[in-house]
């Protein structure tokens, strides 16, 4: 009878310990989850912003109307964009539609180079943190202003 109750005394006090060091490697887990599903928003902003970059460049090298060639540039970066919260993006067109070589008359501005640059502020969960992703994509225009 005395080993018997030895051996329960020993398996309470084990019990406790498990809960305790549970207790501590709780916190250090929870905060490895957080950390992995902040990486991964923080993957998916960039990928979705390279893409919204590209894709503004080629709407850019392929503009219709070159008067507002800079708003076609700038709706298929939001068309483009999709997951991301629109005004947290920063959109810089180089040259503008205003510039040299994009205000010139035929047969400017083909051939010459586009840049479309993209910055977007991803909000972490844990710390509460704003960690910039960019994006830049760089191509020719093919188009010819009239």
């Amino acid at each position: 009878m005395g080993n018997y109750r030895q051996n329960m005394v020993r398996n309470q006090i084990q019990g406790g310990q498990a809960l305790v060091e549970f207790a501590f490697v709780l916190p250090i887990l929870l905060l490895f989850m957080v950390a992995i599903i902040d990486f991964g928003i923080i993957f998916y902003s960039q990928m979705a912003v390279s893409n919204a970059a590209w894709e503004g460049a080629r709407a850019g090298a392929t503009i219709v109307d070159p008067s507002q060639g800079d708003q076609e540039i700038i709706g298929a970066i939001h068309s483009a964009a999709y997951g991301l919260e629109i005004s947290r993006l920063t959109i810089d067109i180089d040259p503008t539609q205003d510039e040299l070589p994009r205000n010139q008359s035929f047969p400017a501005p083909r051939g010459e180079s586009l840049t479309v640059t993209i910055v977007y502020q991803v909000e972490l969960t844990f710390p509460q943190l704003a960690v910039p992703v960019s994006g830049r994509a760089v191509t020719r225009m093919e188009y010819q202003n009239p």
